[in-house]
């Protein structure tokens, strides 16, 4: 009997810990958010609909060789979908119809600051009515070197 209830035990022991956050799209869609990197005081506001995610930065900040003041917003469009694995490629036919699961990838549609074939999926960590942890587990050949990086979406007042 003790052996029965230690392997039970340790079973729901590694089902707690493999446990994953699922997230619906209409926690997304419910809310304008604030997404915070973990590290930086970078604020990007962002918003959800059906099938994108509104970006939008402001920046000031003095350029580095020109000394001439930037000061303005950068606003990008994303295209998102919902999965419960992190997948070998970006899938468009997913947008709009995946509405569960544990990461979310997103595909830039209209910056030319990034190139277009360029996806990032985060993996949902963890999930509340006012905030997502959003750990970064895809990005193009790491160029930032991010991988495992946290960030927070946090729901605007």
């Amino acid at each position: 009997m003790n052996k029965i209830v230690a392997i039970l035990i340790c079973i729901f022991c590694i089902q707690t810990i493999n446990a994953q956050t699922t997230l619906n799209i209409s926690l997304l869609k419910s809310n304008k958010w604030m997404l915070i990197e973990d590290g930086t005081k970078d604020t990007v506001h962002v918003s959800f609909d059906n099938k994108k995610m509104y970006a939008s930065e402001h920046l000031y900040y003095i350029h580095p060789k020109s000394r001439k003041v930037i000061n303005k917003t950068l606003k990008i469009d994303y295209t998102y979908y919902l999965s419960n694995a992190v997948s070998d490629s970006y899938d468009a036919g997913k947008v709009g119809k995946a509405t569960t699961g544990k990461f979310i990838t997103v595909h830039n549609v209209s910056s030319t600051y990034v190139d277009s074939g360029d996806y990032t999926t985060f993996e949902i960590t963890k999930k509340s009515n006012s905030e997502i942890v959003l750990t970064l587990c895809s990005f193009p050949s790491d160029r930032f070197n991010k991988i495992g990086r946290k960030f927070l979406l946090i729901k605007k007042q």
